[in-house]
């Protein structure tokens, strides 16, 4: 596949949008065509707007992915997968493939989990953050509260992280899913 010059970012909302143009934005020069839901979350929304893209990738020449952000939210990451997987195959498009412009980005437990590790490298803090704790209801280890304004630049962060050799503790799936998603 051709570099990816166009990407449709779907997403639950604000934050995970935020976030994700903050990254995408520093990787390079790529117009970004957001679609995030207008009420703000909803895995099922993101679910079917991402089939909804990938099927509309067939209108497009070379250039073209789709890159959904979706929180894992404590029903395990091969559930998240095979829910799109499977709302995929009914329209015979295919498997999810990075290579085919087709990436699908699940943080656990929560974008929360991501921004807060990412916060607390980029402030020096030695903070714990597990998988498995809903960071959008309490903030880890006495730090401060997310700010919506912060997601964009934690985005930004991530991208001058080496991906091959991440920093001790971090979120499994923020190694597992960026470096290995082809349209970036």
């Amino acid at each position: 596949m051709a570099r990816v010059c166009n990407i449709v970012l779907v997403c639950e909302g604000w934050r995970d949008s935020a976030f994700a143009r903050g990254f995408l934005e520093k990787s390079g020069n790529r117009k970004i065509h957001d679609k995030r839901n207008p009420r703000g979350s909803g895995h099922g929304w993101v679910r079917r707007q991402f089939v909804e893209e990938v099927a509309a990738l067939a209108r497009f020449s070379e250039g073209w992915g789709v890159l959904g952000l979706l929180d894992e939210d404590g029903q395990g990451v091969s559930v998240r997968e095979s829910e799109i997987a499977e709302a995929m195959r009914e329209r015979n498009l295919g498997s999810l493939s990075a290579g085919n412009g087709r990436c699908l980005l699940l943080p656990t437990r929560n974008l929360e989990t991501w921004l807060y590790w990412l916060k607390s490298r980029q402030d020096g803090m030695l903070v714990s953050i597990d998988e498995t704790t809903d960071f959008k209801r309490q903030s880890p280890g006495g730090m401060p509260r997310i700010a919506d304004r912060d997601c964009r630049p934690m985005g930004e962060h991530l991208h001058t992280l080496d991906h091959t050799q991440m920093p001790e503790g971090h979120p499994s799936m923020l190694r597992k899913d960026w470096p290995n998603c082809g349209i970036l």
